[in-house]
């Protein structure tokens, strides 16, 4: 069922890039002008970048982001989040799905559909598919995919993990303060919260699963342990590549992890199955 919505927001993404925008790649302010949407830059309570309020039909974001790259993503997750309330089948599908989960999972699905619909603004998956076909499959395709397209890291990581033929989770992480730890039963949950712990630490912003692996992902604000790949890449600012465990509560299994640091932030891919599984499809 994942699956289905991801395409599902996929397909809504590109009905609106053919119907309204100039390129295959449209800025925010032909979208929202076409939609209809109004736009509202503001400083937002807690850590919220953005916001999407259905009632005045109006997208908030928030003044003080200082990223160009995470605030361009951030405006076409709110549009997506204003595409999904649009389409009732979605919907519904959405809340079927939601109710056969557990307690808390509503708001992580929501905003992962909506990262789904930001990287297909952003960095068309036909398109993606043609690159990532040219050359090869790694997590340095994250930085060249971003760069050749002019595009968000957030969304190339994203969408490597949508074409990806294997069983794998892409995430992104940087370095800061996060939320302190929710409880060990709701720590796979999308978590908020005022109180933050008084270090910086190495924790997931973004995360995305390929199609085969459509029910995992890693969770916003989870913290990186110490002696993970992901932690070593970051301390010695280069690629690195060895089995490894994913940081996700339960899970034991050592998996083939990649690591790749640009920057405050480190992008890494989980191979959960073989790079060359033939028999695992992609959403496209």
């Amino acid at each position: 069922m994942m699956n289905s919505m991801k395409r599902r927001v996929i397909e809504l993404v590109r009905e609106v890039v053919n119907k309204y925008a100039s390129t295959t790649t449209p800025t925010f302010d032909e979208i929202c002008s076409s939609l209809g949407l109004n736009v509202v830059e503001d400083v937002l309570p807690g850590r919220k970048e953005g916001m999407y309020v259905e009632k005045e039909k109006t997208i908030f974001i928030d003044s003080r982001m200082q990223n160009a790259e995470r605030k361009r993503f951030t405006q076409f997750h709110e549009v997506t989040h204003f595409l999904l309330k649009q389409d009732e089948d979605l919907i519904s599908e959405l809340d079927e799905y939601i109710n056969s989960q557990a307690d808390g999972y509503s708001q992580q699905i929501e905003e992962y559909l909506c990262n789904v619909g930001a990287a297909e603004f952003l960095m068309p998956s036909k398109e993606f598919v043609k690159l990532y076909e040219e050359r090869g499959f790694n997590v340095q395709l994250i930085l060249f995919a971003a760069d050749y397209f002019e595009s968000s890291t957030i969304a190339a990581t994203i969408q490597l993990a949508q074409v990806a033929r294997n069983k794998c989770i892409a995430v992104v992480c940087e370095n800061g303060l996060v939320p302190n730890a929710p409880a060990p039963s709701q720590a796979s949950f999308f978590t908020t919260g005022n109180q933050y712990h008084n270090k910086s630490k190495l924790h997931v912003i973004y995360s995305a699963s390929s199609p085969a692996a459509s029910d995992r992902w890693l969770a916003k604000y989870t913290v990186i342990p110490d002696d993970h790949i992901i932690k070593q890449a970051f301390r010695q600012s280069k690629m690195l590549e060895d089995d490894s465990e994913i940081p996700f509560p339960g899970w034991q299994e050592p998996c083939t992890c990649e690591a790749l640091r640009y920057k405050n932030r480190v992008y890494a891919l989980f191979h959960l199955s073989p790079l060359s599984d033939p028999n695992q499809k992609t959403l496209f």
